[in-house]
């Protein structure tokens, strides 16, 4: 009996063995528990500096008195570099491209000048004559259009009249403001075009009075194609007159170019940008000639001092054509980025997933607050708000205010400190705002999807940067082919390297 025992024991081993060389052949499947990380902190450029180093002061800009000790007012004391370098040049109607990285003070820096400029023109021409506008401001998306605009109001401090254009509001609302003439207009390219050229009906303004026109988030707009019916010598005709050629991406900067050709000759063109894309420059050149170049030198790169953090939720492959095996992957290592966080910041790429993602969150908080947070509010569970451009506008900044709404000073100090909140929002409509206002900075930042290509990582994970603010931590999660681009970009972040503007993978 021992004998046959010990034979079938030397079998079952057997099979084990055969077992286990085929499984070293096969690619290691890696449990969920124990998933690799990479971590880092991010090297930046030596001279990559928030503050101005030259100029401490806005009066030695050049700025007045009136438009220093508005800005004073609004926190705004010591310049920025950017600010300092475009100050003269806008201010004096040049030209001029301005490209630095996110969270630099890129807004205030064309603001500002072309307020003070606003205010020469007024003192000399008297106020803008009905159905002109002086000022265009272009910018992508309807709520980057609200932060503008009401910047500008702040330090002009109510003194001019400006107002937006954008497919959010009404139109008939906007005729009216641009027949009584503004100061300053701040639109998106399609609702300004439709303003200009509209149909069957009369334009809603006038360009003859126009004096300045800025683009922000100007190499998204050049990223565009220019349809073929165009004319290059700049004979376009108007938005919509297309000869029945398909617009989709390719409006946009038709219009743009459309609107150059409108355009007095006098007016002066400004380009904001926080990449350069190859050939993009050039493109803004052969439109704009003689441009005053104000480039920094933390272009392309994570500024210095970000913690960051990948994680590779890839899961095994039995389970990699299942959506919501790569979404519960990933949701468990947010849990885990979110610990100890009170003000976070989760991006996605698309409406869907930051809809599914914020449902999930907040059904989670709900069931937790019934568990934990009623008997111990220190335990009470985040606060999840939802940002994308599905939304509508008024849910959409609701959502923002209450996100970067200041803490509550009433508060009772028995209940402890509020409930952290998160920010579920979209990459595309968070581009180019600010998250904070001033009021809380956000200390945690996740990429919960990877981005399509190193442009829209450099701007999320320029979300984590704002001012002389300390750095918000940066979780990024990456699954299958993404990883080693996720890698290669990391090496970049913690050699201090420029990032090649490629797609991803």
């Amino acid at each position: 009996m021992e004998k046959e025992a010990a034979v079938a024991s030397d079998d079952d081993w057997a099979e084990m063995d055969q077992w286990l060389s085929r499984k070293l052949e096969e690619p290691a499947e890696q449990p969920r528990n124990t998933r690799q990380r990479w971590e880092t902190i991010s090297k930046g450029h030596v001279h990559d500096h928030f503050l101005s180093q030259n100029a401490k002061r806005w009066e030695a800009l050049g700025a007045s008195a009136r438009l220093s000790a508005n800005l004073e007012a609004l926190g705004f004391e010591h310049p920025s570099t950017a600010q300092a370098l475009c100050f003269e040049p806008l201010r004096n109607g040049k030209d001029v491209l301005l490209a630095d990285a996110n969270g630099c003070g890129k807004t205030l820096a064309f603001v500002a000048p072309l307020v003070e400029r606003l205010w020469e023109i007024e003192a000399a021409d008297g106020p803008t004559p009905p159905g002109q506008v002086r000022a265009i401001i272009i910018v992508p998306t309807d709520s980057l259009a609200q932060q503008v605009c009401e910047l500008a109001r702040n330090v002009g401090n109510r003194s001019i009249r400006a107002s937006m254009a954008t497919g959010e509001h009404s139109w008939h609302t906007q005729r009216e403001r641009l027949a009584g003439g503004l100061e300053l207009l701040v639109a998106t390219m399609g609702r300004l075009a439709a303003h200009i050229s509209p149909r069957e009906m009369a334009p809603s303004f006038s360009l003859e009075g126009v004096r300045m026109l800025v683009v922000d988030e100007a190499s998204s707009l050049y990223q565009g194609r220019v349809p073929s019916w165009m004319d290059k010598k700049g004979g376009a005709p108007p938005p919509g007159q297309g000869k029945g050629e398909p617009m989709r991406q390719e409006l946009p900067l038709a219009a743009w170019k459309w609107l150059l050709s409108e355009a007095p000759d006098t007016s002066s063109v400004s380009f904001i940008t926080s990449a350069l894309p190859e050939g993009v420059e050039e493109q803004m050149l052969e439109d704009v000639g003689g441009l005053t170049r104000r480039v920094r030198p933390g272009l392309h790169r994570t500024r210095a001092g970000v913690e960051l953090t990948l994680v590779d939720c890839t899961v095994p492959a039995r389970a990699s054509s299942n959506r919501d095996f790569i979404f519960d992957a990933k949701l468990a290592e947010l849990n885990t980025a979110l610990t100890g966080s009170r003000h976070s910041l989760v991006l996605c790429n698309t409406a869907a997933t930051s809809e599914r993602l914020q449902r999930t969150l907040a059904n989670n908080a709900a069931a937790a607050k019934e568990h934990a947070g009623e008997r111990n509010p220190r335990l009470a569970p985040p606060s999840v708000f939802l940002f994308n451009d599905a939304l509508p506008a008024a849910r959409r900044m609701s959502s923002l205010d209450a996100f970067r709404a200041p803490p509550d000073p009433f508060a009772p100090i028995a209940l402890g400190p509020e409930p952290p909140r998160v920010l579920v929002a979209t990459g595309r409509a968070v581009r180019g705002l600010d998250l904070t206002a001033g009021a809380q900075a956000i200390d945690t930042v996740v990429l919960f999807d990877f981005p399509p290509d190193a442009k829209a990582y450099l701007s999320r994970v320029g979300c984590a940067t704002r001012g002389t603010a300390a750095p918000a931590k940066v979780a990024t999660f990456a699954v299958g082919k993404q990883v080693a681009f996720a890698r290669a970009l990391l090496a970049h972040d913690t050699e201090g390297d420029p990032h090649g503007l490629s797609r991803g993978p």
